[in-house]
């Protein structure tokens, strides 16, 4: 008995007909499977914009044998998410600078949740004035590791300096005469942003553990004598991030800096259009050269579940106007963070 021979054509056909039931078959049963455990909206959420890899920028301390401790850590590039509010403050910045308000401004904000932050106008530097008085206290804070009973010593106020700057917005001042300890002349310094305090303590400040708090941070380290130095806002905010992660200082440290900061009287920056009930660690610094004035604000604003740093510094004729955009430029930052949108 002969056997019928079958075309190999028919053969492959069959192969071609079976893969192509199977396939449809098998893109019906899984896309069942898919929709009976997602939502359509989950289903349609798939973001179809491409987004790079945005690495970790790590500063760590050096000079120990056997750690490197970490001093910040942050995302290399701006947040996507805090893009609308960063065109927002970088339109009102320009709308001020048109209307003549100011010269310049930058912005920086940094949430310390996750991480996001943006900068608004980042190459722009100014001159940190009193702003310098935070990295003064941090290192105070760093000798008095070292030193015992360093911040309980008393020194006699005998007066003002010759040359001393004239302060746009002054509070409570040392008396002379009397006997202050280190740690009430950081009230003086940090709550009333007193130059007194600040020329009695730096007059008697290790400048290399000075110079080491900016290098630990990767700053370059200012002469205080020199006025030209300028710093630009995200370095500034280091000082600020430092301290509310207890990374630099000891954690009793860095409670006692941000307590100080929080007691500052100064009120026409970043509290300016701010509920009264909003806690913040803040310092201002002011300067001015005789043709144009600088006033900046930088603090960390205590909001439940997403506290943030926000360093504002501005260039302008006009102190007030200065202060009206600081104090703006808090409130869209505050109302934005206050969102659930963010």
């Amino acid at each position: 008995m002969f056997s019928r021979k079958i075309p190999v054509y028919y053969i492959l056909l069959c192969i071609v007909a079976t893969a192509a039931v199977t396939y449809i078959a098998a893109r019906f049963f899984f896309r069942d499977k898919f929709f009976a455990t997602h939502s359509a909206s989950e289903a349609t959420a798939i973001p179809v914009t491409y987004k790079p890899d945005c690495t970790y920028d790590i500063t760590r301390l050096t000079g120990y044998r056997h750690i490197s401790p970490i001093v910040s850590a942050a995302h290399e590039c701006e947040a996507e998410s805090l893009m609308p509010l960063k065109m927002t403050i970088a339109s009102y910045i320009e709308h001020e600078q048109t209307a003549g308000n100011i010269l310049n401004a930058s912005v920086y904000l940094r949430c310390l949740n996750n991480d996001d932050w943006i900068n608004v106008n980042p190459t722009d530097a100014f001159h940190p004035a009193s702003l310098l008085k935070v990295p003064q206290l941090i290192t105070y804070l760093k000798m008095a590791e070292v030193k015992p009973g360093l911040l309980d010593k008393e020194f006699e106020f005998n007066g003002s300096a010759e040359n001393m700057p004239t302060q746009y917005y002054s509070a409570k001042t040392l008396q002379p005469g009397h006997k202050y300890s280190i740690k009430e002349l950081f009230h003086f310094m940090i709550v009333y942003s007193d130059n007194n305090a600040n020329v009695e303590l730096v007059n008697r400040m290790d400048m290399a553990v000075f110079n080491k708090t900016f290098k630990d941070l990767r700053l370059t380290a200012p002469d205080l004598m020199d006025r030209n130095y300028v710093i630009g806002t995200r370095d500034y905010s280091k000082f600020l991030e430092a301290l509310y992660n207890a990374a630099y200082l000891s954690i009793s440290a860095s409670e006692y800096a941000t307590e100080l900061l929080v007691e500052a009287t100064f009120k026409d920056g970043i509290l300016k259009k701010l509920p009264r009930n909003v806690p913040v660690a803040h310092k201002m610094g002011e300067w001015g050269d005789g043709r144009t004035v600088e006033l900046h604000d930088c603090g960390i604003v205590y909001i439940e579940n997403r506290p943030y740093i926000i360093t504002v510094m501005t260039r302008g004729n006009d102190m007030e106007k200065l202060s009206e955009t600081i104090g703006t430029v808090s409130r869209i930052i505050f109302d934005a963070m206050s969102s659930s949108s963010l």
